[in-house]
């Protein structure tokens, strides 16, 4: 026994357990997560090579999302209503979905894969690093197309991963620039999508680190807001942050020439500033947006594409072509602050109130939803802290905020957002149930979301709980009644010959549609009820003999004709075909 003992104390002691990061102990965690058939992939194109992202690697991906149903949630896609920009994720820094954390690791160099996900793997995760987008259906069971576009080691500059950088060709030495140094750099900048925003030259670019402030606005590098004299004040508390009166001297050029001014104030306004309300669309949405985080007296030089600058602004200005890229030398002399309640009487507040919701009312009639939706909300947002003293002035108060926010749900029905539209009607209905225009503008809401039965429901409770609008309901189920038609209508032709195939063959609706023949599934239809223009504090109904009252934006064809395609699948006993 004492000879065992010894040989037992000459064996090396055993190699101690790597301790795991917590990175590691995390992704670990959430992996036990997994259950079979939770996340599921199948390939629609194969990649290029062996090699695989890795944790440490920037993955840049196209994604689609789909309900089992095969309607799109959102897309980065252009043809899918997307931006066109792909997603960019480092994997092991990035917050993600437990899906993409276990499906990017998998994919080849150009890979098209099906990645089929329960809800517990996408946005539906207890205790999900990342939030759902509004109105996105995190508890179903969904469906995400996603391509491999590029993959290679990052290095991370600012730990927030604003900044990921890839290495092209090493350079020499050890030390690296840092403030005040001068630095010479040959310089080219390209947006999410490729386009080259900045063209590389033959002459290099000169400039001191540290010298000037530069703000990237979109996070895309497309417009950049960049500040050569200081202004004063504490930023942003100091910025004109809120819709005020501003007044600033620019001066416009043409990024391509820049010796080519389009407009001076100093010169083209004889000497005086230009005065202007912001959230209101009376400048360009870029210009705007670098303004509203300027300080008085600060002058800065703002980078602009085409869609921030000129090309959505109503009035193109002499010399500025179409697409153009410009640039803004702007100064803002100074601003008035939008009143403080604070202090003011109930009465004082209510024609306050009343003036921003006139300004918001001007500006649907004008078509600039979102401008105006945000007059509405910030009232509402104001709302909060206001308190009537007594019954009367808590019925005033009540009838305010309820047209407040049928105004917000008639701009969210005009921009698409049929879903967001409903959602705020309900904050109406919930303190008033038998709110005939919240009836209303909910169940058009409904019928262009395709909820034909919710729909229904609501025109059919508005004759019941005020007589005096039987005629408006009648007309709009009638409409109903047409567009249900129209729609099971349109699923027919939409999947004729779909079940003429033989036993084995696959059968793509839609695929080798003639360019012509496309749906348009952006839901561009011009809205023109006279409910949604009635966005006032008037709660009257649209009368059904106007003509026009249900000449409203309809959804993609898909989203609407999907309820009858399931029903006529159902017919045919074909309702066992699943997607993937």
């Amino acid at each position: 026994m004492a000879h065992a003992d010894a040989d037992a104390g000459d064996l090396p002691p055993p190699p101690a357990k790597k301790k795991k990061s917590p990175t590691e102990e995390e992704a670990e965690k959430r992996r036990k997560k997994l259950t079979p058939g939770s996340l599921m992939k199948g390939l629609i194109r194969s990649g290029g090579g062996d090699a695989t992202p890795a944790e440490g690697d920037q993955v840049i991906v196209h994604c689609t999302t789909r309900t089992i149903d095969g309607i799109i949630v959102n897309s980065t896609r252009r043809e899918h209503g997307g931006k066109g920009v792909p997603l960019r994720f480092v994997l092991g820094k990035s917050k993600m979905i437990l899906g993409f954390a276990e499906g990017f690791p998998t994919m080849l160099m150009g890979e098209i894969a099906m990645f089929k996900m329960k809800p517990q793997i996408h946005y539906a995760e207890e205790d999900c690093p990342v939030t759902a987008p509004d109105g996105f259906p995190k508890d179903d069971e969904l469906q995400f197309e996603i391509e491999m576009l590029d993959f290679f080691k990052a290095k991370i500059v600012a730990e927030d991963l604003g900044v990921v950088k890839k290495i092209i060709d090493e350079g020499k030495g050890w030390e690296t620039p840092r403030e005040p140094y001068e630095v010479t750099a040959r310089i080219t900048a390209r947006t999410g999508d490729g386009k080259e925003l900045l063209p590389s030259k033959e002459e290099p670019y000169f400039f001191t680190i540290g010298k000037s402030e530069v703000r990237d606005m979109l996070g895309d590098g497309r417009l950049i807001k960049r500040r050569v004299v200081d202004g004063k004040g504490e930023f942003p508390m100091d910025c004109p942050l809120h819709d005020s009166l501003l007044r600033v001297h620019y001066k416009g050029m043409l990024l391509d020439e820049p010796k080519s001014i389009f407009y001076d104030t100093r010169v083209d306004n004889h000497g005086e500033p230009l005065e202007f309300c912001s959230g209101e669309g009376l400048v360009p949405e870029g210009f705007e947006m670098c303004v509203r985080l300027m300080l008085p007296g600060e002058k800065s030089i703002v980078t602009c594409p085409p869609d921030f600058a000129y090309d959505k602004f109503p009035r193109l200005p002499a010399n500025v072509p179409e697409g153009a890229h410009v640039q803004w030398e702007i100064e803002l002399l100074g601003f008035e602050m939008p009143k403080d309640w604070t202090g003011f009487t109930f009465q004082e507040i209510m024609d306050d109130a009343e003036k921003i919701k006139t300004t918001g009312n001007r500006l649907f009639k004008e078509g600039k939803f979102e401008l105006a939706k945000a007059k509405y909300e910030k009232v509402l947002r104001e709302y909060n802290h206001v308190h009537p003293q007594d019954d009367d002035e808590g019925k005033i108060f009540a009838n305010s905020r309820s047209s407040l926010h049928l105004n917000v749900a008639a701009c969210y029905q005009k921009m698409g957002e049929y879903r967001k539209s409903i959602d705020t009607c309900n904050k109406v209905l919930e303190a008033n149930p038998v709110h005939v225009k919240a009836l209303y503008r909910r169940g058009m809401s409904y019928m262009l979301l395709g909820d034909f039965d919710d729909a229904k429901k609501d025109f059919e409770k508005m004759i019941a709980v005020d007589k005096s609008s039987e005629p408006d309901a009648t007309a709009a189920l009638n409409k109903l009644k047409q567009t249900i038609q129209e729609t099971e209508k349109k699923a027919r032709k939409q999947f004729k010959g779909l079940f003429d195939k033989k036993p084995g063959e696959i059968s793509e609706v839609g695929v080798g549609e003639p360019e012509g023949n496309k749906t348009d599934t952006t839901g561009s239809g011009e809205a023109a009820s006279t409910a949604d223009r009635d966005t006032d504090a008037k709660e009257a109904i649209p009368r059904a003999d106007s003509g026009l009252a249900f000449e409203e934006e309809r959804p993609g064809l898909l989203a609407r004709i999907w309820p009858s395609a399931s029903r006529i699948f159902s017919s045919l006993g074909l309702n066992r075909c699943t997607i993937l």
